[in-house]
């Protein structure tokens, strides 16, 4: 009888370890903001995406290169058992917008992550075009990609997907001694449609090679922003290609099973489009859209306006904003050649 209770305590013993919960990883929880050293500023929200480990600070204002350096005060909850340095409650200096602060938290095993903090205000940074940095494609060799960093840009192209054939279509070319994006509609050895395109967001290269026949799993649409502007304006020149087609795979599932091609009516359009939404876990719900499709030649570069329309009430979390060389690209159509140039691409309030 004791060996069976000795046999049953032991039981106990290990089934109650193994529900014992386990560590968890450090994170921020709550995260608040006092004292800004600029008091013209106010802060519209606090957005904690745990997924990039990133606190945005969204700003109503536009916070120019003149307010730096720029201090606040912030406290925040961690995860139990975890600790951070710099600690709560302590101030932390930012020397430019493009700046990113750094937390070190260190979960109750001994874990540490790095957690950043983002300043944003009231317009899609680095959308000057300036500024390129240099990526590794998937056949080692560089390209260019449009930000200042890949760890602080909002622009995204399809370039990693295409760069296995040395396949670029989205670049920077200099236009009046101003760099501005050039976007083309390309084809490789294994596609003869790959439509050029440029938003905010992430390429996702896993999403890229586990969906191959859908180009629309490689991109995650959107950054975080809460404010509602009147327009998106932007310059464009867009002249489009000479033979328009629809390309069709011959197995939906398999990209490597060829495609038959149909010549179409009519030539190859560009579209250019801004959405606002509001992201509550699984929810989406659409706030606004502004938008346009045109076939038309511009060989000079044009300022458009186009107007945000409205449809709920409810307050953004978050923007995208989408430029393609061929609308319907992501269908395999469009013309091989299709050439949309975008440059200063600017949020209007009233």
């Amino acid at each position: 009888m004791r060996k069976l209770i000795v046999v049953l305590s032991l039981v106990l013993i290990i089934i109650s370890c193994k529900k014992s919960k386990e560590p968890e990883d450090a994170s921020i929880t709550e995260f608040g903001v006092s004292d800004i050293s600029q008091a013209s500023f106010q802060l519209d929200r606090i957005f904690i995406e745990e997924s990039v480990k990133t606190v945005y600070l969204l700003f109503a204002n536009s916070i120019p290169s003149t307010a730096f350096p720029l201090q606040l005060t912030v406290t925040f909850s961690l995860t139990d058992g975890a600790t951070s340095v710099p600690a709560s409650g302590e101030p932390i200096v930012f020397n430019s917008m493009e700046e990113r602060f750094r937390y070190i938290l260190t979960a109750s095993d001994g874990t540490k992550i790095d957690f950043y903090v983002v300043l944003r205000n009231d317009q899609l940074p680095d959308a000057t075009f300036e500024e390129w940095y240099s990526a590794t494609g998937m056949n080692g060799q560089p390209f260019l990609e449009p930000g200042k960093s890949a760890e602080t840009t909002v622009w995204a192209t399809a370039n990693q997907g295409t760069s296995t054939f040395g396949v670029y279509c989205t670049t920077p070319v200099v236009i009046n001694d101003n760099k501005a994006v050039r976007i083309i509609t390309g084809e490789t050895s294994l596609v003869p449609i790959t439509a050029g395109t440029l938003f905010t967001g992430k390429f996702d290269v896993d999403g890229a090679i586990n969906n191959p026949t859908d180009p629309k799993k490689a991109t995650h649409f959107g950054i975080p922003f809460s404010l509602r502007p009147f327009a998106v304006k932007f310059r464009y020149m867009y002249q489009p290609g000479n033979n328009y087609i629809k390309a069709t795979l011959k197995n939906p599932s398999n990209i490597f099973g060829g495609f038959t091609i149909d010549e179409m009516a009519g030539n190859d359009k560009f579209t250019a489009y801004a959405v606002l939404e509001k992201r509550d876990g699984a929810v989406v719900t659409e706030v606004a859209r502004a938008e346009m499709i045109s076939g038309d030649v511009q060989d000079v570069m044009k300022e458009i306006s186009l107007p945000f329309t409205y449809s709920s009430d409810e307050k953004p979390t978050h923007i995208y904003v989408v430029f393609a060389s061929s609308k319907d690209g992501d269908l395999f159509t469009g013309s091989a050649g299709s050439t949309l140039t975008i440059d200063d691409v600017e949020l209007i309030y009233q």
